[in-house]
């Protein structure tokens, strides 16, 4: 899966789960500081992309992905050792 693919499914799940407005998600934009995610919402957000991507990684290892660039980025790399 590429990053563009994987960016798109991010894109629809911030605007359908999250209510967080289209023009506001780019890649630098983050989800504390930009979206005002709190703690159970990026808890919500892992379980939404562990179910629609199969990526079964740990919460810790979301932990330092604090822009969606960067989320794109890593489950495009895990999600293509699903395969």
């Amino acid at each position: 899966m590429t990053e563009a693919e994987v960016a798109k499914t991010v894109r629809r799940i911030l605007t359908d789960d999250f209510s967080i407005p289209a023009e506001q998600i780019t890649a630098d934009a983050r989800f504390r500081g930009t979206f005002g995610m709190d703690s159970l919402d990026i808890v919500d957000l892992v379980f939404f992309l562990s179910r629609t991507f199969g990526v079964t990684e740990d919460l810790d290892d979301y932990r330092g992905l604090h822009t969606v660039g960067k989320l794109c980025t890593f489950i495009a790399g895990h999600a293509a050792d699903v395969g």
